[in-house]
């Protein structure tokens, strides 16, 4: 399945290297970005089990979870904990139009810091559509255990 979703959304060497450049930029805002995403999502009580002290740990497993797609290296490890987000999230029955919109928020703000950077146009489409990339197979990736019987 991972294969053939990053076949599909032409994740290659070139894009994965781009990832890992990409992180150098967006890493100095990630808490920021993240703080952000956890107070609109009190502001809207999405879910009873996102308490305050739930944010607190959210926000650092956020980063890391972050950190790791950037890192492109998509191991057994990540892979893992994307499917163990998603199982989670399914399991909270956190509906899949707010796990959806909440991660085009945080997408959003992450393009909002690439099209504020200093940079060539270029370089900056080029991260744009890397990052679009990078969240597409990170979500699908959770969304597909929305109906899963049985993982590995």
């Amino acid at each position: 399945m991972v294969p053939a979703l990053m076949k599909f959304l032409d994740i290659n060497d070139d894009t994965r290297a781009r990832g890992r450049e990409l992180w150098e930029l967006l890493d100095p805002h990630a808490d920021a970005v993240i703080e952000n995403f956890y107070a609109q999502v009190r502001i809207f009580d999405i879910s009873a089990h996102v308490t305050d002290a739930a944010i607190e740990r959210l926000k650092a497993r956020q980063r890391e979870h972050w950190a790791s797609l950037f890192d492109a290296q998509f191991s057994d490890d990540y892979i893992k904990s994307v499917r163990r987000i998603g199982i989670q999230h399914r399991d909270i029955t956190l509906n899949p139009m707010w796990y959806v919109a909440g991660y085009m928020m945080l997408k959003i703000a992450f393009t909002n810091v690439i099209a504020e950077a200093a940079l060539p146009p270029i370089t900056k489409g080029r991260f744009i559509k890397t990052l679009d990339k990078f969240a597409a197979f990170d979500m699908a990736l959770a969304l597909s255990t929305y109906d899963a019987v049985v993982l590995d």
